[in-house]
């Protein structure tokens, strides 16, 4: 078995933190892999820092350029490949296009609807298409009989650190962390207006935001408005964002659609923290209400306040261990196992 991924991005997201990790796990585990990536982007600068990691580079002009596909074919015959990992969708358009050769995985990681034309020009010589929940698995059996799901996972480690004590720029006595891009679908104004319905009864909660996106300068602006700007701490965008985890009280995620696989819960709940979550479909397969997390009403400030509330004032009480139980079935030694079976299974069908 010889695994080769593509990935296109520019920006580091979760998406490519779980491409690199199963690399690596492959790697570990004697099996040949390569992660080829974007040479303009982060995740290519992460890589040439870390001198454990097989990849390489291209340049990326776009899923129809020839340059870009006349580099991709020299890395292919170079490595000589059985399987190729696709992990976002330009990828999946550039790997395709040698599934008389390999068996062709794309990892599907978001809800949103595929336009027809791709659904059969891009994705028609997908060999498997793996979905990070259940919920975009039921999207993708519309379309495609070849779909399975196995969830993005969460390294458990990262969180075994020593604690930053002074992580935060402002503390409070009841700390409240999002972590996430500031775009429409992550509900950070849903958030934002529900602290401001908690800041009438608490003088001691902040908000930490850390993340960056097109709604950051507008959700500042809200918090002014709201006049609970002084409780909130804007970070940007973050790497240390374990610290911000482990120095909180609550994890909240409010996203309001598009949600794959929340990382952000399986990393607050992998901190050991109380995730209050809305509760799209996707986010009910990680968090049990009531049981080892909270869940309110998607895009609903009011819901979220109560939920808040009642987790404050010991209405509801999470049992620990029951968060650990959970997070442990997303640990990525299960994820890595998961993937190494299916590509077997694959490959020897095809």
């Amino acid at each position: 078995m010889r695994v080769l991924h593509i990935d296109t991005g520019l920006e580091w997201r979760g998406g490519q933190r779980q491409a690199l990790t199963l690399h690596k796990g492959l790697v570990d585990k004697n099996i040949k892999s390569l992660f080829v990536c974007n040479n303009s982007g982060e995740v290519y600068n992460l890589c040439k820092k870390n001198n454990e990691l097989s990849f390489a580079g291209f340049k990326f002009e776009g899923e129809l350029s020839r340059k870009t596909k006349k580099e991709i074919q020299k890395i292919v015959d170079e490595f000589k490949p059985t399987i190729i990992h696709c992990h976002d969708s330009h990828s999946a358009k550039l790997g395709s296009r040698f599934h008389k050769s390999c068996t062709i995985f794309h990892t599907r990681r978001v809800s949103y609807p595929i336009k027809l034309l791709s659904r059969y020009f891009k994705y028609k010589n997908i060999d498997a298409h793996v979905c990070v929940s259940e919920d975009i698995r039921s999207y993708m059996k519309q379309y495609f009989s070849n779909t399975f799901t196995i969830h993005s996972c969460v390294d458990i480690k990262r969180f075994d650190v020593v604690v930053n004590e002074d992580n935060f720029d402002k503390d409070g006595n009841i700390n409240i962390v999002y972590v996430g891009a500031f775009s429409h679908q992550k509900g950070v104004d849903v958030l934002i207006k529900a602290f401001s319905n908690l800041a009438k009864n608490y003088n001691d909660l902040v908000l930490h935001l850390i993340g960056g996106g097109e709604l950051l300068q507008s959700m500042k602006n809200l918090a002014k408005s709201l006049e609970v700007d002084h409780n909130i701490v804007f970070y940007g965008a973050r790497k240390d964002v374990e610290n911000f985890y482990l120095n909180s009280d609550y994890v909240i995620c409010p996203s309001i659609s598009g949600e794959g696989s929340s990382g952000v819960i399986k990393e607050g709940m992998a901190a050991g923290k109380i995730v209050i979550t809305s509760d799209l479909t996707a986010n009910k397969e990680l968090i049990d209400d009531g049981i080892n997390g909270v869940m309110f009403k998607t895009g609903d400030n009011n819901a979220l306040t109560t939920a808040l509330n009642k987790v404050i004032n010991k209405e509801i009480i999470i049992d620990s261990q029951k968060i650990k139980d959970k997070v442990s079935l997303f640990d990525c030694s299960n994820t890595i196992e998961q993937y190494i079976a299916l590509y077997k299974k694959i490959s020897s069908n095809k």
